[in-house]
């Protein structure tokens, strides 16, 4: 799997150890799909970032319908990498190979944020049998235009160098369903004891190879179930894409809380809305971050008859105060994001870092061939934004006269300078 070079800062206060159960489990709600099978090394990463998605779902009782979601891990995994828009197509050392890829639970918020997906299942099936001419077919169409099951609002990051603590991780699962994590994963120290799977290696230090779900928790877990032993009781259930015969849990295992794993993203989902439209130049979404405490992206109105109702961005460190600016520049491009009319405002709080969308007041009307810009500052100091990352985000164009940055919401420097597109985006609707 890929390893994210962005570092995020956790400062959280959650609930005390004690009002948390000992015992969790997603399965016994209803709030987590069946287990899948990758098939091969590499596409973990999909397939946990969509069983969180899907999780959610459940959570959030979104499937009025009754059934339950069932997400494309080929749409993710394929057309992150084989985008036949270049721009919107990520990059990697290993130059063969279109599913093994690996992946981050960054790369599944960019693709998605920028309307891409996801998709049903039954619009693209997952299939390890994939060949040059499949491939070639694929390309013919473009992400977006298969039809869009769900939207991701919002994902929250546990991700960076310190241990979240395990509150917080049963925090996110209780409150949004299964997160997911990063871990080493050796199958040959894999143990089966009784009805229990169960994976206790610290053998790697911090290098990480494989991404799960985690789908629950037991404080009481005996130690005496892992192989070597963990000096304490306590485990998470982790939902693992390996199909359900591998194993002896139904695909999923229990893990040693002393297992070293890193991260923790949780997955946002709301129902489609079809009628939204996208503006925003980050498709490979948050490579790295700036020292600028101001940022904002002027955009160009495509149709007449547009509402922009929404703003989104990331936010790089836990508890975070934002002032989100829409400004309306007329037909004539503006010499700055901040000249001529301010519309709109709006500020809030954001506690976990991640990416965010945020309702603007009021439906904004905007004009065919009107230029508006989306002006953001962040408490912190420090920006996110797409850039030229090698083995990663190669394939990012950063244009002129797109984004800009400033340290004083009044000196602007054009991103090209800086060579990065400010991760603004804007949704609006007819």
């Amino acid at each position: 799997m890929k390893k994210i070079f962005i570092a995020v800062l956790i400062l959280l206060c959650v609930r005390n150890a004690e009002a948390f159960p000992a015992r969790y489990d997603l399965r016994d709600y209803g709030r987590i799909t069946s287990v899948k099978n990758q098939g091969i090394p590499g596409p973990c990463w999909a397939f946990a970032a969509l069983a969180a998605m899907e999780s959610n779902y459940l959570t959030q009782k979104l499937n009025t319908n009754g059934k339950t979601p069932d997400l494309s891990e080929m749409h993710l995994a394929f057309f992150c990498y084989m985008n036949p828009d270049k721009k919107s197509a990520f990059t990697s050392a290993k130059k063969s190979g279109t599913l093994s890829l690996e992946g981050n639970a960054f790369m599944p918020v960019a693709f998605m944020s920028r309307l891409a997906g996801p998709v049903n299942d039954n619009l693209l099936r997952y299939t390890t049998d994939i060949n040059y001419d499949d491939r070639k077919a694929l390309l013919k169409k473009a992400p977006e235009n298969f039809k869009r099951s769900m939207r991701l609002r919002e994902a929250y990051f546990l991700h960076g160098t310190q241990d979240p603590g395990e509150n917080v991780r049963k925090d996110l699962i209780m409150k949004h369903g299964a997160i997911v994590v990063s871990m080493y994963s050796d199958f040959t120290k894999y143990h089966t004891k009784g009805k229990y799977y169960t994976y206790f290696n610290n053998e790697h230090g911090s290098e990480i190879n494989h991404i799960v779900a985690l789908a629950g928790w037991d404080d009481n877990f005996s130690r005496d179930n892992f192989s070597p032993k963990p000096q304490k009781n306590g485990a998470w259930l982790v939902k693992n894409s390996w199909g359900t015969t591998r194993g002896s849990n139904d695909g999923y295992f229990w893990l040693s809380y002393e297992q070293k794993t890193f991260g923790g993203t949780a997955f946002i989902a709301e129902k489609n809305n079809p009628r939204l439209r996208h503006y925003g130049y980050d498709d490979l979404g948050w490579c790295q971050s700036v020292n600028y405490s101001w940022a904002a992206n002027i955009f160009k109105a495509d149709d007449d008859k547009e509402k922009l109702i929404e703003a989104a961005f990331y936010t790089p460190s836990n508890n975070l105060s934002y002032e989100i600016f829409i400004y309306q520049h007329g037909n004539k491009f503006p010499g700055s994001p901040v000249s001529e009319k301010l519309i709109a405002d709006t500020k809030g709080k954001i506690n976990y870092a991640g990416y965010h969308t945020i309702t603007l007041p009021g439906k904004i009307p905007i004009k065919r061939g009107e230029y508006f810009s989306v002006v953001l500052k962040l408490s912190g100091n420090y920006m996110p934004v797409e850039s030229v990352v090698k083995n990663y985000s190669e394939n990012a164009i950063i244009n002129e006269h797109e984004s800009y940055f400033s340290h004083d919401g009044k000196n602007w420097t054009d991103g090209i300078k800086i060579k990065a597109n400010a991760c603004i985006k804007a949704f609006t609707t007819n």
